[in-house]
């Protein structure tokens, strides 16, 4: 990566005034803002006088309570990254038509966004991860980084959801731009400017006996935390059944049995590490914040998702998750069996002061 000052607009923008920082956010569930949330807060410790402006399709209610203070907000650009059908389905002909759509309107599209960059004049794009914004970016001539852990390039072509012709497109956006990759992430050998750093995720404090209290229950009770990114469960996993000495919390679910969150008045990343085990989908945010908070897990696995491989590999190695039972008879066992094993030691998110070394190269 060229030194700070390398290239046009990388700088701390006019004399007296903060630099400004443009995020753009992907839709494609929280997992993505999850990503940004602990890097951000972190370079805005470092950086009080940053000005901030972040670009999603996500709730501002929820981009406030992930990234807190007032977010100031502006239209996103196009990027949906998948249509899905449940957590673990993508709905194929959907997304398949959103990106003809998009292919067939490149130009207008892009040119409405370039439009819309320059008028907001950030010192810096950083994206997780659409594409559009960062092809936008290399066009208004300004400076952009990308931070994930997959691009959506790869993404659909693995599902085979782009034409060949869309997909280069994608990746040569991508390519235009340094690619921080948070561990553990897709290979990406196509991209010349990958910048690869540990794992990054929030850390919440441990807060049991308080969590065991608002509940109502005793404290040997076993909290299961069910969380699926914002989407809702997918069979077989709707109908929860009622174990003794079990509660299923649920963060963005319903469905009989389940405890929901929202009016423990616990902030999630206190929930997660507060919870004995956490049932979730394959996906970077959720597995990497149990893997800090040191919280075990029991994942439904994605045998087609291409970063399946990589993320249920690390945690399995790291020895703090397991793949959920597909026979949910068998699921009482693996939640006792869990809760009874001594907690795992939590990993160390060290990839958020890296990915902020890098960013602060460009502020």
């Amino acid at each position: 990566m060229p030194d700070v000052d390398a290239r046009p607009g990388a700088g701390r923008g006019p004399s007296g005034r903060a630099p400004r920082l443009v995020v753009d956010v992907t839709g494609h569930g929280f997992g993505h803002l999850g990503q940004l949330a602990p890097i951000l807060a972190e370079l805005r410790t470092r950086r009080p006088g940053l000005a901030l402006t972040v670009r999603s399709v996500l709730p501002a209610e929820r981009l406030e309570l992930v990234l807190g203070r007032p977010v100031a907000c502006a239209p996103a650009p196009p990027d949906i990254g998948l249509r899905m059908l449940s957590p673990v389905e993508p709905d194929r002909p959907a997304t398949r038509a959103w990106y003809d759509r998009l292919e067939r309107d490149w130009d207008a599209v892009l040119a409405r966004e370039v439009a819309a960059l320059r008028a907001l004049a950030p010192d810096l794009l950083v994206a997780n991860v659409g594409p559009v914004g960062l092809a936008a970016a290399a066009a208004a001539g300004v400076p952009a980084v990308a931070v994930s852990s997959l691009d959506w390039a790869s993404v659909l072509g693995a599902y085979g959801l782009a034409s060949p012709a869309l997909i280069e497109r994608l990746r040569a956006a991508y390519a235009a731009v340094p690619f921080v990759q948070l561990a553990p992430h897709l290979e990406m050998p196509w991209h010349a400017d990958r910048h690869p750093v540990g794992p990054v995720a929030r850390r919440g404090r441990r807060r049991r006996a308080e969590l065991v209290a608002r509940l109502a229950r005793p404290v040997e009770a076993i909290l299961v935390l069910v969380a699926f990114g914002g989407i809702a469960m997918p069979r077989p996993l709707a109908t929860l059944p009622p174990l003794d000495g079990v509660v299923w919390l649920a963060d963005g679910t319903t469905g009989p049995g389940l405890v929901p969150v929202g009016p423990l008045g616990l902030p999630f990343a206190d929930l997660l590490a507060s919870a004995d085990l956490l049932i979730t989908k394959t996906g970077y945010g959720l597995l990497v914040e149990a893997a800090v908070a040191g919280t075990p897990v029991l994942f439904l696995p994605r045998p087609d998702w291409p970063e399946a491989p990589y993320l249920e590999g690390w945690i399995e190695r790291l020895g703090i998750g397991r793949p959920l039972p597909a026979d949910l008879a068998a699921l009482e066992a693996a939640v006792r069996a869990v809760a009874a094993a001594p907690r795992p030691e939590p990993v160390e998110p060290t990839g958020i002061a890296e990915a902020v070394a890098i960013l602060e190269r460009w502020l």
